[in-house]
């Protein structure tokens, strides 16, 4: 949903782009698993009760993709805007912890 991995701009934003594989693989399924709950909280206050029973019911990845662009009109705009607060994030504590 995603597909941060291939996303160079974003990896090279953050600074992990040549990072090693596994840690590069590590940082992406964190940064992920954050993006997925960021994007669940969004949604849950666009859905209605209904409509989140249905989605919650699809259990086959391309089949709830499908769902969330056809229910969700603006659903890749959400996707681009909780990446880019993700982003704004590492990017703030990166120069904190850097300096």
């Amino acid at each position: 949903m995603f597909d941060i991995a291939n996303n160079a701009e974003f990896l090279t934003a953050i600074g992990i782009n040549n990072a090693p594989e596994d840690v590069k693989a590590k940082l992406i399924a964190g940064i992920e698993n954050l993006a997925e709950k960021k994007l669940i909280t969004r949604l849950s206050d666009i859905v209605t009760d209904e409509q989140a029973e249905q989605f919650g019911s699809i259990t086959d990845e391309q089949e709830a993709a499908n769902w969330l662009n056809t229910n969700i009109p603006n659903f890749q705009e959400i996707v681009t805007e909780v990446l880019a607060e993700i982003k704004d994030d590492i990017m703030q504590h990166k120069a904190a912890v850097v300096g």
